[in-house]
């Protein structure tokens, strides 16, 4: 090696040989790849370069490519890192490169006349196209930061972004990032033995995806160039994917045979609870503990001293739990997940539109109903309270196909994409560009929902006609029978922009969660003045109806998630309760006569410190609610 120690040589390999076997690069590659990153050697133009006829662009060799010489792997600029909702910010913000996409994409200036006309309102324009088409090009990687992982995106330079398509190519591309330098590049290589000069040099633009419907789906980013086989845009398989066992998600281990819940220890303990045998409370969250004054409480330091124990990781070991520790009640059900995560939320709404009866088969019906050839499929199999969503690991293809059909019959296309696992806006994005929302799905668990494009808006007098959604907090106490209450106390988030269907990278109008960031006004209202403000806004709508609607909407939803056993639903458990948020729209329908709510999130274990703040009796009340058997004078409402 030129001037480099062994030594370094395996102590890259030690750090990135992971990431060159995932990508497939052979062997022979990889000191290659060390010593061109060391060197910043950019040596593709010895081999490659860039033709046009003035329209279309293409990549040709200009000498022989042998993949027998470990040479032959090349290093790909990355000429524009970016995240995702920072575009258009990026476009305006750094010299050079709205010109330069300009080029790369072929998006010229709206008057045709080229970097010669460069009045603002023409730039303006420039960036909106531009922060439209750079999807078709750009490509994604994810990197672990602290405890989430972060998505990346990035563009080629004009080498690699004009390299063409092929469904036999004679090259492929891969990114890779280098741990130690921090940064990354496109590594490119022949997949053929040999390239002969004066070759038109292709790669596979679905990055060597596999599966039929997932490459459709894909290669339907270039459906204006590319003819698309839409018959693969399908669901072929019940359960391609377990999706309770995905990413992490752990078999709960839960006992076997227990006593009824009147003869169970933890019950026996709950009912001989009093003022001078205190219910003794463990939890994690300090503004939990400070909040606790009732005398029928006393918080403990050890959750093994304690008789509930509310803890925010997540836990698994019932079984386990009930054998050692039979007395004690924790703050989570078995399998709760089925509501909490947003994929699985989708499954649990979509058992609602399918018979009692049929409910054991209902992976199998929904299938079916995917793959319909009815015009109205996608919304035939959402209750009304859901909005029309796909999980984008298992169902890309489908939400595809659903995407085309709307856009053939000019229907709105904004969508809004979730993590699964995430709350608080964290990772989310709206958008109507198809390949915005492929790319991303490749990033990390998604969901994709259709975006209310005809919500229910709230007048504010500084700003205009706002975004706002409503928190429920609903308390589980039982599955078999089903007990579930709302506290009668609910809160509100606000955009801090007019609502319009546009600006999408817009945060402040297009979302609601202001009290993570303290650079955002965060606009408080408390419930009963925003009951008097919503009913003098919508004289014609009693929030009395509305709220016999959201009610409606919560016990439909849970009682369709304890309809199947583990891990297609909430197991009961004499040794769990819960506190759940959810997080709730109002939309409106076609005609703009009825109010609809929207079921968004259920989160687990919700940030209530505002809550305590503004109510301070209000963990008194809940657990007061989910461990005595008398819920007299508390202000909570049962919905079950």
């Amino acid at each position: 090696m030129i001037g480099r120690d062994a030594h370094e040589y395996q102590d890259f390999l030690t750090l990135h040989k992971a990431q060159l076997v995932h990508a497939g690069i052979p062997e022979q590659y990889y000191r290659t790849v060390f010593e061109k990153i060391e060197l910043e050697k950019y040596d593709s133009g010895d081999y490659m370069m860039m033709l046009t006829d003035g329209e279309n662009w293409q990549v040709q060799s200009t000498s022989t490519i042998d993949s027998s010489d470990a040479n032959t792997i090349f290093l790909v600029d990355h000429c524009w890192t970016f995240h995702a909702e920072q575009v258009k910010k990026a476009l305006r913000s750094i010299p050079g490169l709205a010109q330069r996409m300009s080029s790369l994409t072929g998006v010229g200036y709206p008057d045709g006349d080229g970097y010669e006309s460069e009045e603002e309102t023409g730039l303006e324009e420039l960036i909106e196209k531009l922060s439209e088409k750079i999807w078709d090009l750009a490509e994604t990687y994810t990197i672990q930061k602290d405890t989430e992982k972060l998505t990346v995106c990035y563009m080629m330079d004009e080498l690699g972004s004009r390299i063409q398509h092929s469904e036999s190519p004679n090259m492929k591309m891969a990114p890779f990032f280098h741990i130690t330098k921090q940064f990354a590049v496109t590594l490119m290589w022949p997949i053929e033995d040999e390239i002969a000069s004066e070759t038109v040099i292709t790669r596979d633009i679905t990055l060597g995806e596999s599966d039929p419907g997932k490459r459709s789906a894909r290669l339907a980013i270039f459906r204006d160039h590319i003819d698309l086989d839409r018959d693969n845009l399908r669901m072929e398989e019940v359960e391609k994917l377990n999706p309770y066992k995905l990413y992490g998600r752990k078999d709960q281990t839960l006992p076997e045979e227990v006593p009824c819940d009147s003869e169970h220890p933890a019950f026996l303990r709950m009912k001989a609870a009093s003022p001078s045998d205190p219910i003794k409370v463990f939890t994690d969250l300090k503004f939990m503990a400070d909040s606790l004054s009732d005398p029928i409480f006393k918080v403990v330091n050890s959750d093994k001293d304690a008789d509930f124990i509310s803890t925010s990781s997540n836990f698994d070991k019932f079984k386990e739990f009930y054998e050692q520790r039979p007395t004690k009640i924790i703050n989570q059900f078995p399998n709760e997940n089925v509501v909490c995560c947003k994929d699985l939320l989708l499954k649990v709404a979509r058992r609602c539109r399918i018979d009692e009866q049929d409910r054991e088969r209902s992976d199998e019906l929904i299938i079916a109903r995917l793959n319909s050839p009815s015009k109205t499929w996608a919304e035939d199999m959402h209750p009304q309270w859901c909005p029309v969503g796909f999980d984008l690991v298992n169902e890309l293809p489908v939400f595809v196909r659903h995407f085309l059909e709307r856009e053939e019959a000019g229907l709105d296309n904004s969508w809004i994409i979730k993590p699964w696992n995430l709350s608080r806006g964290r990772g989310t994005y709206v958008t109507s560009n198809l390949a915005m929302i492929v790319k991303l799905a490749y990033t990390s668990p998604k969901v994709v929902q259709k975006y209310i494009e005809n919500p229910v808006l709230f007048f504010r007098g500084d700003i205009g006609r706002v975004k706002f959604d409503i928190r429920y907090v609903v308390l589980l106490k039982s599955v078999e029978p089903l007990k579930l209450y709302k506290y009668n106390v609910f809160w509100l988030r606000f955009a801090n922009q007019a609502f319009a269907l546009d600006e999408f990278d817009e945060y402040e109008k297009h979302f609601t969660v202001m009290n993570y960031n303290d650079a955002t006004e965060l606009k408080q209202i408390g419930d009963v003045e925003f009951l008097e403000m919503f009913e003098q806004q919508y004289p014609d709508h009693s929030w009395t109806e509305i709220d016999q609607k959201l009610c409606s909407m919560i016990k439909e939803c849970f009682e369709s998630a304890v309809s199947l056993p583990p891990p297609r639903g909430i197991a009961h458990s004499a040794q769990s309760r819960a506190i759940y948020a959810l997080d709730m729209m109002l939309k409106w329908t076609g005609d703009k006569t009825e109010i609809v709510p929207q079921l968004l999130e259920v989160n687990f274990n919700p940030d209530n410190q505002r809550a305590c703040q503004y109510h301070p009796e209000f963990y008194n009340h809940c657990l007061k609610t989910l461990l005595c058997e008398d819920v007299s004078g508390i202000p909570v409402t049962e919905i079950s």
